[in-house]
């Protein structure tokens, strides 16, 4: 999760608020995932532009260690691209929290990558976590939170 709120990504936000009367005074701003412990964070974000993607999972320690304000329901979240330009727009419809253990092949499904099974979650996910809790010096383990995050798409960046 990183990104800036650029000039560039103030004025797409603008333009959404205009085109789909969004009152929203603020929104989040990042990509999927971090580039240092994945290298398939554009392919991610078009899956969700794709809206075969419609869910995403973070760490529950991530958004204190990043500094990073946890989303609510309802909040509107800029994805970026690797190149930290806007690539879409989504909405938040579902946050839960559970230990890693737990995620379900719902949720696996939701989420859309790779064959949408939970088993191929699992690897990848297990992968991402254990590399960040490497570089913050954490311990991973399989009851770790995880934030569960659905959302819809709004509109794709043009």
């Amino acid at each position: 999760m990183i990104g800036e709120k650029t000039a560039e990504v103030e004025a797409f936000w603008s333009a959404m608020c205009e085109q789909h009367g969004i009152a929203a005074g603020d929104y989040h701003c990042s990509t999927f995932g971090d580039p240092a412990f994945a290298d398939y964070g554009d392919h991610v974000t078009q899956l969700a532009i794709d809206e075969v993607k419609r869910a995403t999972a973070h760490l529950a320690m991530d958004f204190e260690i990043n500094g990073v304000k946890r989303r609510e329901v309802g909040d509107y979240w800029v994805i970026l691209w690797e190149n930290m330009t806007p690539a879409c727009l989504l909405k938040m419809a579902n946050i839960e929290e559970r230990p890693f253990s737990k995620v379900d092949d719902a949720f696996a499904a939701r989420e859309g990558e790779g064959d949408g099974s939970l088993a191929y979650w699992r690897e990848c996910h297990n992968d991402y976590f254990q590399q960040q809790c490497k570089a913050w010096g954490k311990q991973w383990s399989e009851s770790l939170p995880v934030v569960l995050e659905s959302f819809d798409l709004v509109q794709a960046a043009e």
